[in-house]
């Protein structure tokens, strides 16, 4: 038994304290998953029984929910165990308190006497047993989503974890309840709309939540989205079908990371794993951007030249995004990312269509896009999949078949670039000044990057034609900053 329980255990003695583990960790034992955390329900005041064992086991105490009078526990030097939440009984009794659980296979309780025997003394009122062998999750009652709305959210969350269906019945009493979502603050859907965008495979519980009415609940420009592009998008469902089906690639092509991109595999999955925030990571955050990053087309669209153009489509879209992602509390650096792909989501498609990409574009596209320039090729390419399952082909299979290479061989330069050592300079400051009779100024440092950026795409390759090619740049920028 855990030392800690011990504490517990003894706690509820001496203060004379009804002392129930309820929830997850019980689901996660009998399930034979390791819990790292342990939830209790204390027929006292949780406040001072959560301090009292703080002091007990040498932990920190800190208050979590205001409204259920909720206080966690961290525990320290304990690799089994991090922390430990206790909450004041909801109603008179165990059962009174099981009753306001959201989902039956959490709606489980032992008393703490007898933790060292779960499956003896489990008391399941609401038949959560059952439910944990047929692998379902199921509204322990019709308020379950009055009391708290997220919990529409985590029954998708906990399927996607768990690979547990969710019953018919809960998921229409989730599309009856959908629209309260809207009452639930920003940061706390955020926290379980990454955690199922975590799943490898999460395309199918977004189409689940579609169909409950949540996602249009939760972020109203996708209504827009399928009402306004109907007419004239190559979907036959409109302008949300293409960027679901762009979601869905993204998916695939992580998945298959090492049939697209064989040499880049290894360092492109530790990139793409890269952490933003909690939950957040740069490839739930492409996920996140693929379903918003057409959201401005219904905006820009305008008939030209007898098509359908969508000018201005990608900097309005950002500057949409960043807004949805505000009202989530999302970070300044996760909003920036996501503005800076869906602003350049276009730029790679001409490129990539080229069977020959000149080393000076490839250099021109890293020096741009930096660090985000893998993300920006791999949702670039995700654009380009949506449209295979169509019967009219916008991108023919050759087509297809050259961006994907094209893809790979600049996100594999990429990584090569960043990690070859930087060249010595073939110029400074002072021989330039020396050589053009030029005083200390902004000039110097354009015709230096002018000069490096050449050097690195090997247009020049020693100090003569350095000088050669400074010269024929110093008119134009003599001019720009009207140097006689």
């Amino acid at each position: 038994m855990l030392k800690e329980i011990n504490e517990v255990i003894k706690l509820a003695q001496e203060t004379k304290t009804d002392v129930y583990v309820v929830g997850g960790y019980l689901r996660d034992f009998l399930l034979k998953k390791k819990s790292l955390d342990i939830d209790l329900a204390v027929s006292e005041k949780s406040e001072n029984f959560a301090k009292k064992l703080a002091k007990k086991i040498n932990g920190k105490c800190f208050k979590l929910h205001d409204d259920l009078q909720t206080y966690r526990v961290a525990v320290f030097n304990n690799p089994d165990l991090e922390y430990i939440d206790v909450s004041v009984m909801q109603g008179k009794n165990i059962k009174e308190d099981l009753s306001r659980r959201d989902f039956t296979i959490n709606a489980l309780a032992v008393k703490i006497e007898d933790f060292d025997d779960i499956k003896k003394n489990i008391t399941d009122c609401f038949g959560g047993l059952q439910d944990l062998k047929k692998k379902e999750i199921k509204a322990v009652s019709k308020t379950v989503f009055n009391d708290d709305p997220l919990r529409m959210l985590r029954a998708f969350r906990f399927s996607g974890e768990y690979k547990f269906k969710i019953s018919k019945e809960t998921l229409t009493l989730i599309k009856k309840s959908s629209s309260k979502i809207t009452t639930v603050a920003g940061e706390r859907i955020k926290n379980e709309l990454f955690r199922i965008l975590n799943n490898e495979k999460s395309a199918q519980y977004i189409a689940m939540m579609d169909e409950c009415g949540l996602l249009e609940k939760m972020f109203p420009v996708i209504t827009k989205m399928k009402k306004s592009a109907k007419n004239f998008y190559y979907h036959p469902k409109g302008l949300f079908q293409h960027c679901f089906q762009t979601y869905e690639a993204l998916e695939n092509i992580f998945i298959k990371l090492d049939k697209y991109f064989p040499k880049s595999k290894d360092v492109l999955e530790k990139h793409l794993n890269e952490p933003f925030s909690e939950n957040v990571n740069k490839k739930n955050l492409l996920k996140f951007i693929a379903i918003f990053h057409d959201c401005a087309k219904p905006e820009c669209a305008k008939r030209m030249d007898n098509k359908m153009r969508f000018l201005g489509h990608e900097e309005l879209g950002a500057k949409k995004t960043a807004q949805i992602m505000k009202e989530l509390k999302m970070s300044n650096k996760e909003i920036d990312f996501a503005k800076a792909i869906i602003s350049e989501h276009m730029r790679p498609s001409n490129l990539a269509k080229s069977e020959v990409i000149t080393n000076r574009a490839q250099m021109r596209l890293f020096r741009d896009i930096k660090e985000n320039t893998p993300d920006l090729l791999i949702m670039a390419m995700s654009d380009w999949h949506s449209y295979k399952t169509l019967k009219k082909k916008v991108y023919p299979k050759k087509v297809l078949q050259q961006q994907e290479k094209s893809v790979a061989k600049l996100i594999f330069g990429y990584f090569d670039f960043i990690n070859k050592k930087p060249k010595d300079k073939i110029l400074d400051g002072n021989v330039l000044m020396k050589e053009f009779h030029l005083k200390p100024g902004k000039i110097i440092g354009e015709l230096l990057k002018y000069i490096n950026n050449a050097y690195e795409e090997g247009r020049i390759k020693d100090k003569k034609q350095a000088l050669k090619y400074a010269k024929s740049q110093l008119t134009v920028l003599k001019k720009k900053h009207k140097i006689t």
